[in-house]
């Protein structure tokens, strides 16, 4: 009974945390630095996955997420990422935001880069008014030595996720969890912030 109690209180928790979430654009002072990570980020995906290139420049758009943290304790877990959205000449557009939770016994964390190719318009514009259904496994990406090859489309996107310590294990991920936000507004707060 104890247990059973304990479990619902680190789920709880773990709830609250998702659902306070932070914002999906950094802070205005930590965005520059974000955005330097996100396009080295990028820059590994090029160079990691064979024919990339020429799936982004014949695409709508893409995110980039540097840095997404996976955590579970107990019977509560989930995942947290920043992503800089951008057209495929690298301009930035917009924001992204992965927040997640998950229910189920689970221990440990990880952390990994993942990097979503939109495939035309209509897919992009899903993203943008946050609905998008549906999920879409990711695509290992092979660190440093071996180049994994482009993926398919399934429903407008291709998720890939990697780490520069090798392969990782890929994830079915929710499309549902991912969350947009424009650069113009981000724009607008910094300007009333001054």
């Amino acid at each position: 009974m104890l247990l059973r109690k304990t479990g619902l209180v680190l789920a709880m928790i773990g709830a609250s945390f998702l659902s306070i979430g932070c914002s999906t654009a950094p802070k205005p002072k930590d965005q520059a630095g974000f955005v330097k990570d996100a396009q080295r980020a990028t820059e590994w995906f090029y160079a990691n996955v064979e024919g990339l290139d020429q799936q982004i420049a014949d695409s709508s758009a893409y995110i980039t997420y540097p840095a997404v943290g996976q955590w579970g304790f107990g019977i509560s877990g989930g995942q947290f990422g920043r992503g800089m959205l951008a057209r495929p000449d690298g301009t930035q557009i917009g924001w992204a935001a992965i927040n997640t939770a998950s229910a189920g016994l689970q221990i440990g964390g990880r952390g990994f880069k993942m990097l979503v190719v939109f495939e035309n318009e209509v897919a992009l514009n899903q993203f943008r008014e946050n609905k998008l259904t549906g999920s879409v496994s990711a695509l290992s990406v092979a660190g440093d030595n071996d180049k994994s090859k482009a993926g398919s489309f399934t429903e407008g996107i291709v998720i890939y996720e990697g780490s520069s310590t090798g392969l990782i294990a890929g994830v079915n991920f929710g499309l549902n969890f991912m969350r947009y936000k424009d650069l113009d507004d981000n724009i607008k707060t910094m300007e009333t912030e001054k």
